[in-house]
């Protein structure tokens, strides 16, 4: 069997400021993977990852021959390797411009930034994966960004052998698929659709995708489906805003837009468009159970029962009250009805979401609810990833036509003020409000349904600003 070759080894400085041939300068990063230097070599300037003390050296340098054996423009390429006389080694890599850490501090990203973003750091792990080694440290700090403003991984490949992990490699490659779809969900808003790809990877979900090269695929269907950029695989790509958010731009005077019926005015302040940008920041969390197969387990608590929420938006803090005031079985169907009153002059008349109080009615198959212009089905059955349905109703407005389609994206536990929920639903909402001839207004949302309570939490856009929906008691 031929000798597998090892580092050469530089002498053991007394003070670290020297590896090999290479100068170590400011201390950029100190993680439980070592630490991370700027530095200077014969090539110029280089990232020096300097790694602890091992006992035997090789597993490590084995992984970052793997690491070079990618050979993908989304991976950082291993330029040397050394080991020194104390069992340090030393990965040098291409110096980047900042972390993805570093870019978040500046703002959120943006969904056409978010796009390209994610094809690039789902190509760079299915080619770890394809050369047979896993990144074991998906965050946004292993992400870094050059000068011209395009992402790769760095410090792939050396959680196993650092941590001496006992992980199957089957699984760290889909902990790798599940923290990269987490981590693009958590660095903006995203459309609907997008979060509908990212969602049951991140918790978890069984059937989610849990290998990269399919949720690559599948990512870059959604971003075809919305015109958004999609850059083809194996190619280095520049993305948008990535070294930086663009200057703001002086804020004009819009034009008002109709205000659709399925959201009216609460006052003078809670004016909700029809188009509802996508606004999921919560959106599943890990450890959500199977949900219960009885649909009735999710509607609102019975008769004396009092849900207390509050709504936040456009800097406006407004209290609802829901009360059941009645519940009876008219022919054979379970009848709730709720009484609203919030802390807001005016009343409760044109609230989302049910929270305007009405009537809900409990079928064998589905939530139904009064709402202006017909009525809408909070839950269809199946509970199961991926049920769609489709409402149709009018507005208040002349020729006002409202369609809303929701989506069953997963079971997941939900913790707001009223208390942690077991076993509640996450339901996406798109919505397009049409009047007359006009181009509808297109938007999305996401909203939590759990046991006992039914609506439990939901998070839309309200007039370019974030509308908040929790439960913050039960009584």
């Amino acid at each position: 069997m031929a000798q597998r070759k090892t580092p050469p080894r530089a002498p053991a400085p007394a003070v670290l400021d020297r590896v090999g041939p290479y100068t170590l300068g400011e201390l950029l990063r100190r993680d439980r993977f070592g630490e991370v230097y700027r530095g200077e070599g014969p090539q110029g300037p280089v990232r020096v990852r300097v790694c602890p003390a091992q006992d035997d050296p090789a597993p490590l340098s084995a992984a970052l021959d793997a690491v070079a054996a990618a050979r993908s423009p989304t991976v950082a390429p291993v330029l040397d390797q050394l080991a020194d006389d104390a069992g340090r080694v030393a990965v040098v890599t291409p110096l980047d411009r900042l972390t993805l850490a570093e870019r978040r501090k500046l703002g959120r990203l943006d969904a056409t930034g978010i796009g390209p973003l994610g094809c690039a750091l789902l190509d760079g792990l299915a080619a770890l994966h394809a050369a047979g080694v896993q990144h074991g440290a998906v965050t946004v700090g292993a992400v870094g960004i050059d000068e011209e403003g395009a992402a790769r991984w760095q410090d792939a490949g050396l959680q196993a052998p650092l941590s001496h992990s006992r992980m199957s490699p089957q699984l760290r490659a889909a902990n790798d698929v599940s923290e990269c779809a987490a981590l693009l969900r958590d660095l903006g808003r995203l459309p609907v659709e997008l979060e509908a790809v990212l969602d049951p990877v991140a918790s978890g979900v069984p059937g989610a995708p849990d290998r990269a090269e399919p949720l690559a695929a599948a990512w870059r269907t959604a971003l075809a489906k919305l015109d958004m950029p999609v850059p083809p695989p194996g190619v280095r790509a520049r993305v948008p805003g990535l070294l930086g958010p663009p200057p703001k731009p002086v804020k004009r005077r819009a034009a008002r837009r109709p205000v659709p019926g399925f959201v009216r005015v609460i006052g003078a302040v809670l004016l909700i468009l029809a188009a509802l940008a996508v606004t999921p920041a919560a959106a599943l969390g890990p450890g959500g159970r199977p949900l219960l197969e009885r649909i009735d387990a999710y509607a609102p608590p019975r008769k004396g029962m009092q849900l207390d929420y509050r709504l936040l938006a456009a800097g406006v803090d407004v209290s609802v009250t829901l009360r059941v005031t009645d519940e009876r079985v008219v022919a054979g169907v379970l009848s709730i009805s709720l009484q609203a009153s919030t802390s807001l002059r005016g009343g409760a008349a044109g609230l989302p979401l049910g929270l305007a109080g009405g009537t809900v009615r409990v079928n064998s198959d589905s939530i139904v609810r009064t709402a202006a212009g017909g009525s809408v089905r909070d839950l269809v059955l199946p509970l199961a990833p991926g049920t769609r349905w489709r409402d149709r109703r009018t507005g208040s407005a002349t020729d006002e036509v409202i369609e809303e389609t929701r989506t069953v994206l997963g079971p997941v536990p939900l913790d707001v003020a009223a208390g942690h929920f077991d076993r509640c639903v996450a339901v996406s909402l798109a919505s397009a409000t049409r009047i007359g001839s006009n181009t509808p207004a297109a938007g999305q949302g996401v909203l939590w349904y759990c046991p006992g309570v039914g609506l439990a939490h939901a998070l839309l856009q309200v007039a370019g600003e974030t509308l908040s929906v929790d439960l913050v008691s039960v009584h």
